[in-house]
């Protein structure tokens, strides 16, 4: 196409129509990479506005209480407990209350004594009591039978071991009329301290009128909760056997606690 050039008054050729109409000839790559990138910048404007847009529509909506829960079961409100069943853990089926076992209880014939001198213990009822004064700690306590022949006596010891305590007692004793050792020992304890204890019989008891049939003894001595040394012996008669001693001491040491001290009830074996 030829151009008509005004200030030269003349028909312009190829070189001036390039001139005159430049838009034509411009480098056809660079327009098109000015037209990916235009239509980059306008897919990333998209992308964000629609992200933008889902998030906006997307927040939480402010707190509102929760509606109140109904009844779980027709005709019973919330907190009450339907009827039918015991939901506690601690009632029966009918919705009794069990009781507390029973507080453990000394056998039958036996009853449990708060000594006057600050311990207790358990021997037969009906027994009756006197007492001496000691040369150390507690007085001496005498508990007798109706019979005249059987007692109990609690005393606290000097020595500082059970076994000291005890083969001393023993030399004393074998001096009596009629003695017969039949152990000199260790034994155990229920505290779980040390005790030992001297079984014999004899005709005559120190301090005792005679009977006529020879006595059967236990002299048990012991460490008890406090830590402290303790003798309790048994006396008998030896014609009925050892077994009714032997029951008189288990008893009276399983329910023995030292003055001062707080001691839980033995349970039935």
């Amino acid at each position: 196409m030829r151009v008509f050039d005004t200030e030269r008054q003349e028909w312009g050729g190829s070189r001036r129509e390039r001139l005159f109409d430049a838009d034509r000839y411009l480098d056809l790559p660079r327009q098109r990479k000015v037209l990916q990138h235009t239509a980059v910048v306008l897919a990333v404007c998209g992308v964000s506005f629609s992200v933008w847009a889902l998030g906006w529509k997307d927040e939480p909506e402010p707190y509102r209480p929760p509606a109140q829960e109904g009844p779980a079961e027709p005709g019973v409100t919330a907190g009450d407990t339907p009827s039918g069943g015991d939901t506690s853990g601690t009632g029966t089926s009918d919705g009794a209350t069990p009781t507390d076992p029973a507080s453990p209880t000394p056998p039958a014939g036996y009853e449990v004594l708060d000594d006057s001198e600050g311990f207790r213990i358990a021997l037969p009822s009906g027994w009756t009591r006197e007492s001496q004064a000691s040369q150390y700690g507690i007085d001496i306590v005498d508990y007798r039978g109706p019979d005249g022949v059987r007692r109990a006596q609690v005393f606290q010891l000097m020595e500082t071991s059970p076994h000291a305590s005890v083969v001393e007692a023993q030399q004393a004793q074998s001096k009596l009329d009629g003695y017969r050792k039949i152990h000199v020992q260790y034994v155990a304890d229920p505290s779980g301290g040390e005790a030992a204890e001297h079984e014999y019989t004899a005709d005559e008891l120190s301090g005792e009128s005679g009977t006529g049939a020879p006595f059967h003894v236990i002299d048990y001595r012991f460490e008890a909760q406090d830590g402290q040394r303790y003798a309790l012996i048994v006396y008998g008669a030896e014609d009925d056997g050892p077994e009714d001693e032997r029951a008189l001491l288990d008893t009276a040491r399983a329910w023995f606690c030292p003055p001062s001290t707080q001691c839980e009830a033995p349970q039935a074996s």
